[in-house]
Formats: structure tokens, sequence, C-alpha cells
């Protein structure tokens, strides 16, 4: 005798339960089987098998442990229905079932024996994709892997599953009238075999209809720069999603909502949505650290996410420090396609301190940013630097340097602030020429890595490396600014600020033409939000390659998740000397 399941209900036949129907009877009975002290036994079925009869199982919670004779038979009697779709649903379709009620314990426990029998498996399968969106690649895919393959046991839920797929690929792809004009599964009981068939008519595809966005912020001008869902496009969510983060990541909206109704749709275009809640114009930021050998410094920022309706921003950053203080203001101007791509405008003032050698300086910058695909970002740039500077026991210099330079960089993080794993890349290359609005000829070179590794204890390394190298003909002559020095808490630990360096004829540290420094670090985890850190820095800045001494530091710290970010403390001593002890606090991410 052959018997014909439906996928759905179709002719007026009804498919067997799915697993994914057992699942959700499983969650909404979740609470009444916990209620109830009596054990189910599920013997000679396989885990899975066993869950789908498990799950379909009726309520336990009229059953207690003293539960009489008859209403534990007439429990039994009602789940002979239910066993067998569940054995349906799972393939066996001549499972057979026992089930015996018995005291263990002091209590009621139902033990059920299966003979499962041989499992239904498919001899054949088609799946047929027709209309406008046959040849999507969405479609092909789903196409080229159907829910079976000849030989396989005709578990209902991959055929429920498939053709979810379908319809949710359907639907994002604007062909809200698609249906199937086929959707069955044939089975054979007594051959055990099943033959499953799906059609599936993609109909026409929906377009965008008008595009209506709510916000005040900007312009209408301004705001197309942002729009990339334009009416008559063909309609993806895919898409939709993108212009959604898009606008999200302008920094201009707390809140992006964007709705679609194609119940909606005129003439095939489906009316799209946006509202755009404003964020705070204004918003703030700050940071303190301290060392021994640089003392306690702060900062502090403020951004102004929209400075008028084109969208341009302004960010002003301060620090103040016992080795250095500084000003600095930037205008930031998006160009046309402002997710990736902007233009700036910097001002700013700093004065160095290291003891030996201090500076002052006056920077303008204008530089052209843009990220490319691959999500690197690509700064060409003009900076006028004003600087001064000034060895300790020496007369002062003055430079006056046109630098043209680009640089790139890339961040790669599963998190933030509180990294596992992650990356980060960077390079910049800069030169001035004498006559060129400089004084003096320099090209320089610089390259920073970090990458940070989350290993099977948890426990974090972190390896970071610098690079810096000066092509000049007098360092004497080069602002300190852009002389190279080592040694403080963001290079070689252990030594103080920036005093690591080729020193004149009286000892003090001038800097060098170059830099090499590199840092490896172990965080092991020990209770809740606390860890501790060992690390081992090394490297200097020099003049000659050949006499280049690396300098090595190493210490111990403890680290802390603040809610605010990482928290960092740190002890470090250099290698000529494990009496000199440096403190070392911070606050920030990893990456």
């Amino acid at each position: 005798m052959k018997k014909i399941v439906w996928g759905l209900c179709l002719m007026g036949v009804a498919a067997p339960v799915s697993a994914a129907f057992f699942q959700q009877k499983a969650d909404e009975q979740a609470e009444a089987k916990t209620e109830s002290p009596v054990k189910v036994n599920v013997q000679g079925a396989d885990e899975a098998l066993a869950e789908n009869l498990r799950a379909l199982l009726p309520s336990l919670r009229a059953l207690k442990c003293d539960s009489p004779t008859d209403r534990v038979a007439r429990f039994i009697e009602a789940s002979d229905e239910k066993l067998q779709e569940a054995a349906e649903a799972m393939g066996y379709y001549d499972a057979r079932f026992n089930v015996t009620p018995v005291r263990q314990a002091q209590c009621l426990v139902l033990n059920v024996a299966v003979v499962p029998g041989e499992p239904v498996k498919v001899t054949d399968v088609k799946v047929q994709i027709s209309g406008v969106g046959r040849d999507l690649p969405q479609f092909r895919e789903l196409a080229a892997a159907p829910p079976y393959q000849v030989g396989d046991i005709l578990i209902h839920q991959k055929y429920e599953d498939f053709k979810t797929s379908l319809n949710r690929t359907a639907n994002s792809l604007g062909f809200f009238d698609a249906e199937y004009v086929t959707r069955t599964i044939e089975v054979n009981p007594d051959t055990r075999q099943a033959q499953v068939r799906i059609h599936f008519d993609t109909g026409k595809r929906y377009r965008v209809g008008k595009v209506a966005v709510q916000q005040d912020v900007l312009d209408g001008k301004h705001l197309q720069r942002f729009m990339r869902v334009r009416q008559g496009d063909t309609y993806d969510v895919e898409a939709i999603r993108k212009q959604q983060q898009l606008l999200e990541g302008g920094n201009y909206y707390s809140e992006v909502l964007v709705s679609s109704d194609y119940e909606k749709a005129v003439n095939g275009e489906v009316p799209i949505k946006i509202e755009a809640k404003r964020r705070k114009r204004y918003s703030y930021t700050g940071k303190v650290g301290y060392a021994t050998d640089s003392g306690a410094h702060t900062e502090a920022g403020m951004d102004i996410h929209w400075v008028n309706a084109k969208g341009h921003k302004l960010n002003t950053r301060g620090s103040i420090g016992q080795t250095e203080q500084s000003v600095e203001a930037t205008y930031k101007v998006p160009l046309w396609n402002p997710e990736h791509e902007y233009t700036s405008l910097a001002v700013g003032w700093r004065k160095s301190d290291s003891g030996d050698i201090e500076s002052r300086a006056t920077k303008v910058g204008l530089d052209y940013n843009r990220r490319n695909k691959s999500d690197w970002q690509q700064t060409v740039f003009i900076n006028y630097l004003n600087e001064t500077t000034q060895v300790k026991g020496e007369a002062a210099t003055n430079a006056q340097l046109t630098l043209v330079g680009a640089r790139v960089k890339k961040t790669k993080v599963d998190d933030t602030p509180f990294a596992r794993n992650g990356w980060t890349l960077g390079a910049e290359l800069q030169g001035a020429q004498q006559g060129v609005l400089s004084d003096q000829s320099l090209l320089q070179a610089k390259l920073q890595g970090k990458r940070l590794q989350t290993l099977s204890n948890n426990g974090k390394v972190i390896v970071q490396a610098n690079l810096g190298t000066t092509l000049t003909d007098d360092l004497n002559e080069v602002p300190k600014s852009l002389r190279f020095f080592a040694g403080g808490a963001n290079s070689v630990r252990g030594y103080g600020f920036e005093s690591l360096g080729e020193k004149n004829a009286d000892g003090e540290v001038i800097g060098g033409k170059h830099l090499l420094t590199s840092s490896v670090e172990y965080e092991h985890p020990l209770v809740d939000k606390w860890s501790a850190a060992a690390f081992v820095d090394a490297g200097n800045a020099f003049d000659d390659t050949s006499k280049l001494t690396m300098k090595v530091g190493a210490g111990f710290g403890v680290r802390w998740k603040s809610p605010l970010g990482p928290v960092r403390a740190d002890l470090a001593v250099p290698k000529d000397d494990t009496s000199d002890v440096h403190f070392y606090f911070s606050l920030g991410p990893d990456l």
C-alpha cells in the first residue's frame, strides 16, 4: 500500500508533525515537565529519535508519584499516536512502542521501549525553481543543495528547513508573489522508499518604491550622499540593511529604523520608510594615567557630531601631564561617499619636556582619508610644522617643515573594548624638501603592528613591534617631534619616558634617527574580572645599526575589566638595574 505524505496541507491531506513542531511542543511543555516528578526513559532508540519521542509526549503535569492506575493508563493510551507521529517525522514508519509504568525510588517512571525498524530512505529528489528569479545566484545555490541526497533517511525537518530557506530567500529579494507549484513527499512504507518533489515559482520581482526619510540633522542634498537605496532599485533586504548601517555609521543618529510593506506596493514598487532619531550633538571623552617616570597625565576631548546641516564635524582634544601638554582641534568634512571618504583640517600646539630635551611645536595639517573595500584606512596629508627644540645646556634650534606623506592602517578586532582576538597594522611615509616651504630635507618611515590572541585557557598573548627610520644629514637639525625615542609606558617599560636614544657629549639623550622596539605580554585570568600579566619589552632609538644595543625591561601587573574598559597597573624594572622600579597605570582597550 502506498501512502502519500504532503509537506503542508495540500489537497486535503495533512503532513505528519515535524521535528520543529516537536521542539516547539517541548518548549511549551518544559515548565510543566519540570514540575512533575515522573521521569521518562526511552530505550532502543538513538539520541535524535529519543529526543523527538520525549518532546511529543503529552504533558506530564497531570502525573504524580502516586497517580492512580487508570490515570496512568489514559496517559499511555494518549501517547500511542504521538509516539508514532514522532517516529515518522524521523523516517521510522514501522516503529513499535511499549510504554510500561514502574515504581522506582517511591515514584513513577515510564519506560518507553522502542523497536524502530528500518527507516524510510529517499530514492529520488527533484527540486525545480522557475520564474524571474531562477537564475539568481541565491536560488541557484539552493537548487544545487537539495534537502536530501539519494540514500538519506527521510527526516522531515530537512524538508521543512529547505522550504523555509526558499521562502526566506524569496522574501529577502522581493519575490513576494512566490508560490509552490508542487511540494510533496511520497512514501511507500512497504518498500521503505520516499520520493521528494519541490517546484517553486518565484514570480515577478518587486522594486523599491518611494523612499521616505524622516530626520532633522542633514539637509536634503547632503542626506542624499548617504543614500544607497533609491526608487526603482530591485528590492533586496541586504541592501536595505546596509543602508541602515550606513546611516548609523555616520554618528548623527542614535537610532535608525527602516520598514517596508509590500502589501502597500503600487505597480510592483514597495515603499520604504526610514526614521532616524538624532543623537546628542555633543559627547565628551576622558583618559587618565600615571607612570613614575612621566607622572600623572589626563586627556579630555569634546566631539561635535554635526556642526551644520552639511554634516561637518568638529573634535577637540587636550592633554596635561608632567612631560607633555597639548591641544588640538580637527574639522572634518564628509565627501561624496561619506561612509568611507572625508577630508579634515587640523590645528594643534604641543609642548614636550623629557628632562634632557624639550620642544614647542605648532602644527597645521590638511588630509584626505578613505577606506577601501578591504577596510584599510588610507590617508594622504600635508602638514606644516614650526617647532623649536632645545637640548639641555645647548642653544635652541628652530625648524620649519612642510611634510607631505601617506599612511595606511587597519584594525581587526572581535570585541571592543574587551578584545579577545585581533590585530592592528599601520605604516607611514612622510618627507620634506629644503627650499619647498622647508628649511631642511628629510624622509621618514614608520611601521607598527600588534597582535592579540586568546588561548584555550582564556589567557591572552599580546605581541607588538615598532620600527622607524629617518634619512637626514644632521639629527641635531631635526625637530624633537620627528626624532625617535624609546622608554616609558608605551615603549620599553622599566626605563624612563624618552630616556633611551643617542646621547650628546654631555650625556643628554637627544633621540635617534631610527627606532626598534618589541614587546611580549601574557595575561592570565584569575577571578571574575581580574587577571595577572607578565611582560618583557626590548628596544632602543639609535643612529647607527651596527652600534645598536637593545635595552630590556620586564615586569608584571594586574588587569581589571572596569565598566569603562580595561584598567592596567604594572611594575617594571630595567635589566641594567633591577632595583629601579617603575610603576604604570592606564585605562583603555588593548587594540
